[in-house]
């Protein structure tokens, strides 16, 4: 169903969260965790919703800001024009009941978890300033609380730091260690998005030269599941160092989640983005292009169910993997940014093998219902339609019809999906500008 909103007449209606019945707060729950990957979120829903039952000041219940996010982000998936007025009411408890989080320094990681769906509402709604600045308040908050430099994916009895233990209490089991990654790599993912349609700087950076306290060391996310059965290893270490290495990101034997790919996609789109700003040198382009070309290696077929890595194999028949159509189309993005500007010929076929790629990714979405797409995907699109249609402005004969030929499938396709996101039109519209 597509939603054609009016934020006017959204902004004028001032519902409360307390007006929403218990059936239709259950319903949105329900909506947002049928949802929740399209905004890299997760967490343990059966602790969740036991959860919900405590008292709302009990440590161990969801803080309410939490709560008020998800209802609000449930809102927004159930693109129900009837459900459209709560959600002004919800986004300013929401903000409300995030301020009075921080003031206490109450439930930090719902604080972070909460501010970041905020961010992902804001960015869905075309308010990219504002996502801007949300996603902002929770990558500091995640430093701050040290998710950024979680030591394991395995879950000890022995505390952390006495520095973060003052905001952040120790995770009490390995679901809750699962659960902090997870919050993590989600805020470095959405910064990553955002950062690079605004146009501005991200906040959670990743090198060598970095102060060693800001570093990011977390290791890449696993199934919740593996933290819960407790088949993690706490030799689970690899993080974005590493895919700058060439070194595998998991054990040897250990299948690849979904999760982990999208935040290396991630990861690899920034890095070569940022390296266009800071002319960097052959040998930067040559270490990103290999980890580039590394990871496009290991990703699974478009066509594959399962929720980690190659297998279980898919027949021929099976439906299109939404989640891996995005981390895809990352690689050939960020091929893609990193050659744009070569001159030579390996540069320019290694442009031509990412417009391919991104052309057979859409290719393969002829018959799918764009709803189950992620908004981060249409801008994906259009980096790559503008790309592509630059390189066609300046080129000649055979080269330009064939950069030209690709942009207009990417123009098509972003005209399905800015039915279901609307503030994707102004993207559309500027690539139909420079046809």
């Amino acid at each position: 169903m597509v939603w054609n909103y009016d934020p006017v007449a959204i902004a004028n209606l001032q519902i409360q969260p307390s007006d929403l019945s218990p059936r239709l707060r259950e319903d949105l729950i329900g909506i947002f965790m049928q949802n929740r990957e399209k905004c890299y979120f997760d967490l343990h829903v059966g602790r969740f919703i036991a959860s919900l039952s405590l008292p709302p000041a009990d440590p161990h219940a969801p803080h309410p800001t939490l709560v008020d996010a998800i209802l609000l982000v449930g809102c927004y998936f159930s693109r129900a024009p009837s459900l459209a007025g709560f959600e002004s009411g919800l986004l300013a408890a929401a903000n409300n009941n995030l301020s009075t989080s921080f003031h206490h320094t109450d439930r930090l990681h719902d604080f972070i978890r909460a501010s970041n769906l905020i961010a992902f509402y804001y960015f869905c709604k075309g308010m990219y300033p504002e996502a801007y600045q949300q996603i902002m308040t929770s990558c500091h908050m995640a430093v701050t609380c040290g998710l950024h430099q979680i030591p394991s994916s395995a879950w000890t009895t022995m505390g952390g730091s006495e520095e973060n233990d003052k905001f952040l209490p120790y995770p009490e089991d390995a679901v809750e260690q699962g659960e902090r990654i997870h919050t993590f790599w989600q805020a470095f993912c959405l910064d990553k998005m955002i950062s690079m349609v605004v146009s501005r700087p991200a906040h959670l950076l990743g090198g060598p030269d970095l102060d060693p306290l800001l570093q990011i060391s977390t290791p890449w996310p696993r199934l919740l599941s593996d933290y819960e059965t407790g088949t993690v290893s706490d030799l689970d270490k690899k993080s974005v160092t590493h895919l700058f290495l060439n070194q595998m990101s998991t054990l040897p034997g250990r299948l690849e989640t979904l999760d982990s790919l999208r935040s290396q996609g991630y990861a690899l789109v920034y890095k070569a983005d940022s390296l266009l700003i800071d002319r960097p040198t052959p040998q930067q382009i040559l270490v990103t292009d290999s980890a580039i070309q590394t990871f496009t290696s290991r990703l699974p077929h478009l066509k594959n169910s399962g929720d980690c890595g190659e297998i279980p194999a898919t027949p021929g028949l099976s439906p299109i993997n939404y989640r891996i159509v995005a981390i895809h189309t990352l690689a050939h993005v960020a091929s893609l940014i990193l050659h744009q500007h070569g001159a030579d010929p390996s540069a320019r076929r290694r442009c031509t093998a990412a417009a391919q790629g991104i052309a057979a990714v859409i290719g393969q979405l002829v018959d799918t219902d764009y709803s189950e797409l992620f908004i981060g995907l249409g801008h994906l699109w259009y980096t790559a339609g503008r790309i592509l249609l630059t390189v066609a402005a300046h080129a000649n004969g055979p080269v330009a019809e064939q950069n030209r030929n690709w942009a207009l499938m990417i123009i098509s396709a972003l005209k399905r999906i800015s039915m279901v996101y609307p503030p994707l039109g102004f993207e559309l519209r500027q690539l139909q500008q420079m046809l």
